[in-house]
């Protein structure tokens, strides 16, 4: 019969699991509020309780957050991806093939989150080079970020965590140590994404433009004003046509000037030129009551919504966007932007009206008309991730050279024990502040910091497992599970539970959850914990089945058109085939 403190530790986890999974709160808020029912329970003391704070591998990840932030700014890795591109000699496949080795490798020294934000554009250029859907690319994108991380350490946060608790227990994995299993797992992937690309993936974007993704032709349109419309003489928001017409007026046209501020105070005249969003009845009513002329019949198109002042643009809100949580009205976006939102996409809902009042979440992506001038400046704003900027030149930043050196010097560094993985990271963070590279101000944003409080707050889980001993009585449970599929079938078991538990629930929290029950099995079980330790890092890092399981997975959701359904057609099979070969090479490479 289970103690009391058993049943609180597994009440705490079940339920926080169903908030992670069911998203009653935001991710960090919810490990937040399991370390104080941990602290209030007794199930962890004070000391305990702030140990996940002061974690070498905590203060690693948001060190890591910071020098991909610095490598980033350089503009390298566009530079680079697209000189691949060139290379590619207009051979689709052998362009997709370098394009998602390149995302492969960077994820293997850099943030992967970062580095799809920084891809995503450059994978919706070469999708409209190669006259395809962004949908045949956004998936690859992300599953080849994701297996680049499982090649080094400091490939992903869930590799720093595992190796921390396993440096804890007492074994040192070396920066490339997963490099041994990480890189056949990276063939394996890039070839299967290119099948699936042909075989599995839709064509949901479609390849003419944005307004057609957004499904916005039929509520964007040209209107001339006659001589004798009553609002001839008046401005826009005294005629009170938003409030009548649910009319929002984004450009005047008046003779050769573009007239893009102040709209709704601007007194209309005969002959203005109004481009207006819509609904085809009320436009039908204001053509008919305003005496207007409609100019075409024709649904307007981003050719046409773009001009040497104005542009469309699709942006996405970041994970750590200030946006988030508030409306467009909340944050009075027209005024503080001086930009228009046509559309808001949320997973597969595309949303067109009444926009205003959609509280914003992050990775919805928004479709933003207006002057060349005020967008340029969404492009440096870190609430939005700009998904179609075609600028690949690089940025002209102070000591480009050392944020482009730093990422090999820590590695290096880490390689040859000449530091920690910790120390390296730490010093380098310092010196990108120290020069002026990422200003300290900017850093402080760099760092996800829904990552690291749910790091902080989950790692005493770990030790309230150990002082109320059910690490030791699950591994017991493994034993006998051990001894009758055998050694390489626990590892199987293993690996699929642990992959289940990624593809719904955070790959972090997994990876807490999961690496000290894999340790202490291997010490009931009298073997080596190096293959259980490998297993856990592998399968808490490959989740490709769902959209959730993996925030690169997330963010490529609305900027390929997907549907929750593609995620398991194209990454069922993928995970299977690596289940298999994880399971099988494990013990070959890291004998029990």
């Amino acid at each position: 019969m289970p103690d009391i403190q058993t049943l609180l530790f597994i009440t705490i986890l079940v339920v926080s699991l169903i908030s992670f999974i069911r998203e009653w709160f935001p991710i960090e808020v919810t490990s937040l509020l399991v370390l104080a029912a941990l602290l209030v329970t007794g199930l962890v003391d004070k000391n305990q309780a702030i140990q996940g704070f002061a974690n070498k591998a905590t203060i690693t990840i948001a060190a890591m957050f910071i020098l991909s932030h610095a490598f980033t700014k350089t503009g390298f890795i566009k530079a680079f991806t697209i000189w691949l591109e060139k290379n590619g000699r207009g051979r689709n496949w052998l362009v997709m093939l370098l394009f998602l080795f390149a995302v492969s490798i960077f994820s293997a020294f850099l943030n992967n989150t970062a580095t799809v934000a920084i891809l995503i554009p450059v994978a919706g250029e070469l999708a409209n080079r190669m006259n395809i859907s962004a949908s045949k690319i956004m998936i690859p994108l992300s599953f080849a970020a994701i297996v680049g991380g499982t090649c080094t350490i400091i490939g992903t946060s869930t590799n720093l965590i595992v190796n921390d608790l396993a440096v804890d227990a007492g074994f040192q994995i070396g920066v490339f140590e997963l490099s041994k299993l990480g890189i056949l797992l990276m063939v394996i992937t890039l070839f299967y994404v290119l099948v699936a690309q042909r075989y599995l993936l839709p064509s949901r974007v479609p390849v003419s433009g944005l307004t057609k993704k957004y499904h916005m032709g039929t509520y964007l349109t040209e209107v001339r004003l006659t001589a004798d419309s009553p609002i001839v003489g008046r401005n826009f928001l005294d005629a009170k046509l938003g409030q009548k017409y649910e009319m929002t007026i984004l450009e005047i046209i008046r003779e050769s000037s573009h007239i893009t501020t102040n709209l709704r105070n601007i007194i209309l005249k005969e002959n203005d030129i109004l481009m207006v969003k819509c609904s085809v009845d009320n436009l039908k009513q204001f053509r008919t009551e305003q005496k207007a002329l409609l100019l075409t019949d024709i649904k307007m198109n981003d050719t046409e919504l773009s001009d040497k002042e104005n542009i469309l643009v699709e942006a996405m809100v970041s994970h750590n966007s200030s946006l988030s949580g508030s409306s467009l009205m909340d944050v009075d976006f027209r005024r503080r932007y001086g930009l228009f939102v046509l559309a808001i996409r949320h997973y597969r809902e595309i949303l067109n009206r009444k926009i205003g009042h959609i509280v914003l979440k992050p990775f919805d992506t928004l479709l933003i008309f207006g002057s060349r001038t005020r967008m340029a400046a969404l492009y440096t704003d870190p609430n939005f991730i700009m998904l179609n900027e075609l600028n690949f030149n690089l940025h002209k930043i102070k000591f480009r050279w050392l944020a482009i050196a730093i990422i090999p010097i820590v590695v290096g560094l880490a390689s040859f024990n000449v530091m920690s993985i910790m120390e390296a990271s730490l010093l380098g963070a310092i010196l990108m502040m120290a020069t002026g590279i990422v200003p300290a101000q900017e850093a402080y944003k760099a760092i996800n910091w829904s990552v690291i409080f749910l790091i902080a707050a989950l790692i005493p889980l770990g030790a309230a497992m150990e002082t109320i001993g059910l690490a030791e009585k699950i591994a017991g449970a493994i034993y006998s599970v051990g001894d009758s599929l055998g050694n390489y079938g626990l590892i199987a078991i293993i690996f699929l539970v642990t992959m289940i538990m990624t593809s719904f629930l955070s790959h972090t929290a997994t990876a807490i959850i999961m690496t000290p029950l894999a340790i202490e099995s291997s010490t009931v079980l009298g073997l080596h914990p190096m293959p259980f330790i490998m297993t856990i890092m592998f399968a808490a890092s490959l989740s490709f089945m769902t959209p959730n399981g993996y925030q690169t997975n997330t963010m490529v959701f609305s900027p390929g058109g997907y549907r929750y359904t593609d995620y398991l057609k194209a990454g069922l099979p993928l995970q299977i085939i690596l289940w298999i070969t994880g399971s099988a090479l494990i013990p070959v490479i890291w004998p029990f």
